[in-house]
């Protein structure tokens, strides 16, 4: 699952794109919070066609913030419904 939470051109040619991720394993039908995850893409446009730059992927580890945590996964889920 992805949900992509922000775009932001940076000029013209550049932005970067925010989004959050999760997954569901295979035989479940629900996600797993464990393996939630922050995403960021850097693109450029070049000769009219836009390319990654920069994709990044940063597990969400809220370090003691369970509601953080929780917070996010509904939000994934509702991109299940």
């Amino acid at each position: 699952m992805s949900k992509v939470r922000n775009v932001r051109l940076l000029s013209p040619e550049v932005a970067i794109l925010r989004a959050i991720v999760g997954m569901v394993p295979p035989g479940q039908v629900d996600l797993n919070p464990a393996v939630n995850a922050h995403q960021t893409l850097v693109a450029a446009k070049r000769d009219g066609t836009w390319r990654i730059e920069l994709f990044q992927t940063t597990p969400a580890q809220f370090h003691g913030r369970p509601d953080l945590v929780q917070q996010m996964t509904e939000e994934l889920r509702q991109v299940l419904e």
